[in-house]
């Protein structure tokens, strides 16, 4: 009996703050394109409670109840919040924080470590339930921080593609594996439509 684990990581779809390249975080902006379904169906379909992963959620999987969790959020920008790379390319804080995200936060913001926190507080909360497939549809940051801590290997925060619509597949040989919080032992970056099964 395959008593393997799959977990999809996605991004929601583009907002047009996305394509105007604005720092996007607890604004609740609706997404300003669509997606056919995504092809697959998993066990337990969960993300951030903001409107773009909820909108996500219904375009890839229809008809699937989807669990809203506030852990899953991208950070809190505070003073960056809608602003873009020109707005702020001046800001000596902005510069260090572009450098490395994790010694800088934004001026009345979150910091990279309680953002952590926050994102695998939700993933622990994920590994206590039992299925064989999740989905979480989140933002860019968190989505980076999931794959870190569950892709095979580490890489710099900013060393993962997710764009809009992107789509991660991660496979553990056993859901004991995954309950346990070892790292899959497989990943994938798939389309997000009709390619990906579990």
């Amino acid at each position: 009996m395959d008593d393997s684990f799959v977990l999809y990581v996605i991004r929601h779809l583009e907002t047009a703050a996305n394509r105007e390249r604005r720092y996007v975080g607890w604004s609740d902006v609706p997404v300003c394109t669509d997606a056919g379904p995504a092809g697959f169906f998993p066990d337990c379909l969960t993300g951030s409670d903001l409107l773009r992963c909820r909108q996500t959620a219904g375009f890839l999987f229809p008809g699937l109840p989807y669990e809203p969790l506030p852990e899953f959020r991208e950070v809190d920008f505070g003073a960056w919040e809608m602003k873009t790379y020109d707005d702020l390319k001046e800001d000596v804080r902005y510069r260090r924080w572009i450098d490395d995200p994790a010694t800088e936060h934004p001026p009345g913001g979150e910091r990279f470590d309680r953002l952590e926190d926050r994102v695998l507080r939700g993933l622990e909360q994920l590994r206590k339930r039992r299925f064989r497939s999740a989905a979480i549809v989140t933002h860019g940051g968190p989505a980076r921080i999931l794959l870190n801590h569950l892709a095979p290997e580490r890489r710099p925060f900013f060393g993962w593609t997710m764009p809009a619509g992107g789509l991660y597949r991660l496979e553990w040989s056993s859901r004991r594996s995954w309950e346990e919080g070892k790292r899959c032992t497989f990943i994938s970056e798939e389309p997000i439509t009709g390619s990906a099964s579990t």
